[in-house]
């Protein structure tokens, strides 16, 4: 972590303008406070970039892109569908405002700053990987004649012992959580809070009040069952979680 830190610090100490690179599913709970801060006091200009952007439908985008505007220029992106970087692109110019910008990289492990990168370079320059944690040093790219950038290894805080967060935001794969069925509960709540139907359509179930009684449904639709004929909620909670790890379920 010690390391990790070195880099960032050194990243903003470099760069012209630095982008925040959040999951726009989550925007908040993937924000870095600590990040935010060294960059503000370094007086360099930030710009959030809202990732994932396809997952998530107009009306949430509408909703986030004004609330978080009062604090940071935002964009959103889809690096899955190419959406959004031409917006990101001069808006990296603009805040810039010089003839080459060096642009550094920052954000949650698992938000696609790689993948960004890549995205508006056009081909794939940096590696990626779904697995938390891929990117281990700077990575200098060019991505256009007036844009270079510096790709970071995610920074997780210190302090941050949060689980459920950390399976949301995929810094801790499906595969390794300890608990499934607490955390695939947290999801189908999150999901039901925007709309009772994400879940029930995305999994072909009835929708329920009670995520308990979904995840025994979506146990009983994939007919997982263990000794007895009980069903196997543990195993449909690894689905679930890998599902929103992997961007399958659309918050709309």
């Amino acid at each position: 972590m010690a390391n990790f830190w070195k880099i960032v610090n050194e990243v903003i100490q470099n760069s012209d303008v630095l982008l925040e690179v959040l999951d726009a599913r989550l925007p908040d709970m993937t924000r870095n406070p600590e990040v935010e801060a060294k960059v503000k006091n370094a007086g360099k200009k930030l710009i959030l970039v809202l990732n994932k952007a396809d997952l998530i439908g107009q009306t949430i985008a509408e909703k986030e892109k004004t609330r978080l505007n009062k604090e940071y220029n935002v964009v959103f992106v889809s690096t899955k569908e190419h959406h959004g970087t031409k917006l990101l692109r001069e808006a990296i110019l603009a805040a810039g405002n010089k003839q080459e910008v060096l642009v550094g990289v920052l954000g949650y492990p698992n938000t696609g700053k790689s993948s960004v990168i890549n995205v508006l370079k056009g081909r794939k320059a940096a590696s990626t990987s779904s697995h938390a944690g891929h990117t281990r040093a700077i990575q200098k790219i060019r991505v256009t004649n007036r844009i270079i950038m510096l790709d970071t290894p995610g920074v997780i805080p210190f302090e941050e012992k949060d689980e459920s967060k950390h399976v949301l935001i995929g810094t801790i794969m499906f595969s390794q959580v300890r608990s499934p069925d607490v955390h695939a509960i947290e999801i189908i709540k999150l999901c039901n809070n925007i709309n009772e139907c994400i879940i029930s359509k995305f999994y072909g179930i009835a929708a329920e009040n009670e995520p308990e009684i979904m995840l025994e449904k979506i146990a009983e639709k994939r007919n997982m069952k263990v000794k007895g004929g009980i069903m196997d909620t543990e195993r449909a909670a690894r689905i679930v979680i890998q599902d929103w790890q992997a961007g399958k379920i659309r918050l709309w």
